[in-house]
């Protein structure tokens, strides 16, 4: 199977490349270019360094959230007319478990972050099979340390002052690598080649696959408090 998998859950964008399992192209990148001007455009560079075309491709992998409302809504959005249009199945994941999956090989217990704003963070708790402990939710940081106890590997945008907040929580914890501590595609061909936990949809079954955004943007929530 050849799988083109991608992640603009967060302001990185990653996109891979898979033959028959193995690697063959992999591209992160952090700009100040919206998702949208970038993605296919990069794929198609991809594609051609590595002398494929679309219609080589026979699945298409994307993270479905949580992470940036609109980056969600551009890769989610990028997949399904790429899947209806090549009659390819999509498949999806969290992009908390495949975050987790960068670290699954270091930690029997991994908590999984992601900046939610307002000091908050979306996050969700494995093993290190990737088996789901905790679901994906959202909370401050101390309360997620608390919460997810002694002994865990915390990866993401974990910096100086959310390490010294999670270690003034009284717990023992671990931090994962910085270069580990991103979405990334190739984690999502991780996930599918190695049946670690996604959803597959046909072509025609696309439609009603909806991003995982677990709360409510800031524009809905303040549309509510004025109703």
């Amino acid at each position: 199977m050849n799988i083109l998998a991608f992640d603009t859950s967060t302001s990185n964008e990653s996109i891979a490349i898979s033959r028959n399992g193995q690697i063959i192209a992999d591209m992160t990148t952090k700009t100040k270019r919206t998702h949208s001007e970038r993605l296919l455009p990069t794929v198609e560079s991809l594609l051609a360094q590595t002398d494929m075309k679309l219609e080589d491709i026979s699945a298409i992998a994307v993270s479905i959230g949580p992470g940036s409302f609109t980056g969600l809504r551009i890769g989610l959005s990028t997949a399904k007319g790429l899947c209806f249009g090549l009659k390819i199945p999509l498949y999806t994941t969290s992009t908390l478990r495949s975050l987790a999956n960068n670290a699954c090989m270091n930690s029997s217990k991994i908590c999984a972050l992601l900046d939610a704003g307002r000091d908050e963070y979306y996050y969700a708790v494995y093993s290190s099979d990737l088996t789901e402990i905790r679901m994906p939710s959202f909370a401050q940081i101390g309360q997620i340390a608390q919460t997810v106890g002694d002994e865990t590997m915390f990866i993401g945008p974990v910096n100086s002052k959310i390490k010294q907040a999670i270690s003034d929580s009284d717990i023992k914890p671990k931090f994962a690598r910085a270069i580990d501590c991103y979405p990334k595609a190739t984690s999502l061909i991780d996930i599918i080649e190695n049946n670690k936990g996604f959803e597959v949809f046909e072509a025609d079954n696309i439609a009603k696959i909806e991003p995982l955004y677990i709360r409510r943007s800031a524009a809905e929530e303040n549309f509510q408090l004025n109703q």
